[in-house]
């Protein structure tokens, strides 16, 4: 789309990214996710494997995810999203796809761990998440909050969706549906609207006007901000801090996400009861994000922001332990989903506010690697716990006490120092002005 276009539009073209990111999360990241948690124990049990072997899957997809982001970071940096996220899009489609005719569980590994964790980073915080934070500075947290969306609004349509297709027909159908709807509503869009960064279509972030340039006078707008290198940013301690407490407390999103539907049959829920339930946390998502998260994140000290936000997943993993009935498993959904309100946003808002827009996907990147972590434990440990013991209840409290830490890390985690940006970094920040003149 050319600049042309663009100045008619009635409104910046920043949105369009916010929408299509909205679209990556639900097709791309929130099917994926959610479907998975509804499939996973009929599909263990068609395939005859424990639930530990078939949650590998989701393992091997973390693992290939993190080890591929930071270089897909460095591409979404140099040369934009856009073809990435249509392959990404091309391969999570044509892997669930696939998905409906696996009959070896080797087969359901390399498509589910390899294909679609390799598209994994592209259609979350690394690519799509990461795009939006380079549009809006002023207005980060807002666009960041609403283009994460997609996830909770996953949980609220696909959760019960696949529910019922694999009730009336079965998982594989279910598969093969929502693969469909990846390949058509998201790979087009992207394929067409997707854009790196407002100054590839001659914007500013936010949608600032370009001042008239004046003589001698070097053109910067309100809304640049001082950018590390990536390199500057691995440096330092803050980056290592806030990586671990990421890790630590990752571990929750990824527990429940894929654990929680089983644990409410597993303790006595009917699946329609437990799809219901499960399904419920994403509106306190939306309606956490829509009338709290989004503006509060652009507000709140972003230390103090990530100790609440820590705190809630703790609370949420606590609860899960007490759950007997349907009363408490509305209520364990309920508080993970007030928490995960503020998570997609406060990742890639975190990065971009202490270390600037420039190289944002290969910091993301890097942070993602250090992830594998919670990517490993999350799946595999309640697995492990449910096979020996029958109950996740021992996971989930071991869990609680590493959150516990991780609050402690974030409450001690402030932000970088600016003295020891490189001098390449100034040069830059002077050349960018430079250009925009």
């Amino acid at each position: 789309m050319s600049q042309g276009h663009t100045t008619r539009l009635p409104f910046f073209y920043g949105w369009v990214i916010v929408g299509l990111a909205l679209l990556s999360a639900f097709w791309g990241a929130g099917v994926v996710q959610r479907s998975y948690a509804v499939i996973l124990k009929p599909l263990t049990e068609d395939l005859g494997v424990t639930r530990t072997v078939g949650v590998m899957g989701v393992t091997i997809a973390a693992l290939v995810g993190a080890l591929a982001s930071p270089l897909i970071g460095h591409w979404v940096d140099r040369k934009g999203p856009r073809f990435l996220m249509v392959l990404a899009a091309a391969m999570t489609g044509g892997a669930l796809m696939a998905l409906s005719l696996v009959r070896d569980i080797w087969v359901f590994l390399v498509l589910f761990g390899g294909v679609i964790g390799l598209a994994r980073p592209v259609l979350q915080a690394v690519g799509a998440q990461a795009t939006v934070a380079k549009w809006f500075i002023r207005r980060r947290g807002l666009a960041v909050t609403y283009s994460s969306l997609g996830l909770p609004l996953s949980a609220v349509i696909v959760v019960p969706l696949t529910q019922w297709i694999v009730e009336a027909y079965d998982w594989r159908t279910a598969w093969l549906v929502l693969g469909a709807g990846v390949l058509v509503m998201l790979l087009v869009p992207a394929g067409l609207l997707m854009r790196g960064r407002p100054e590839d279509m001659g914007l500013l972030p936010d949608g600032e006007i370009r001042p008239p340039p004046q003589a001698g006078v070097p053109v910067r707008q309100s809304s640049e901000e001082g950018s590390w290198t990536a390199k500057e940013a691995i440096r330092s301690k803050t980056f290592w801090m806030l990586a671990i407490g990421f890790a630590i407390i990752g571990m929750v999103p990824t527990i429940l996400t894929i654990h929680m539907f089983p644990h409410f049959t597993d303790q006595g829920l009917s699946p329609a009861t437990a799809a219901a339930a499960a399904g419920s946390f994403g509106f306190w998502v939306m309606g956490s994000r829509i009338l709290f998260w989004g503006f509060a994140l652009d507000r709140f000290p972003i230390r103090w922001t990530l100790v609440l936000w820590s705190a809630l997943l703790t609370a949420a993993i606590g609860v899960m332990i007490l759950v007997t009935s349907e009363v408490w498993a509305y209520a364990a959904a309920g508080c993970f989903g007030l928490a995960m309100g503020a998570s997609a946003p406060l990742h890639t808002l975190t990065w971009a506010r202490y270390f600037g827009r420039e190289s944002l996907g290969t910091i993301t990147g890097v942070a993602s690697l250090v992830g594998i972590f919670n990517d490993i434990a999350g799946p595999l440990m309640p697995s492990l716990a449910w096979d020996f013991t029958g109950s996740y209840r021992g996971a989930f409290a071991a869990t609680v006490v590493a959150c516990l830490l991780g609050i402690l890390v974030f409450a001690f985690t402030g932000p970088p120092r600016a003295a020891v940006l490189a001098p390449a970094t100034r040069e830059r920040e002077v050349e960018h002005a430079e250009v925009r003149r």
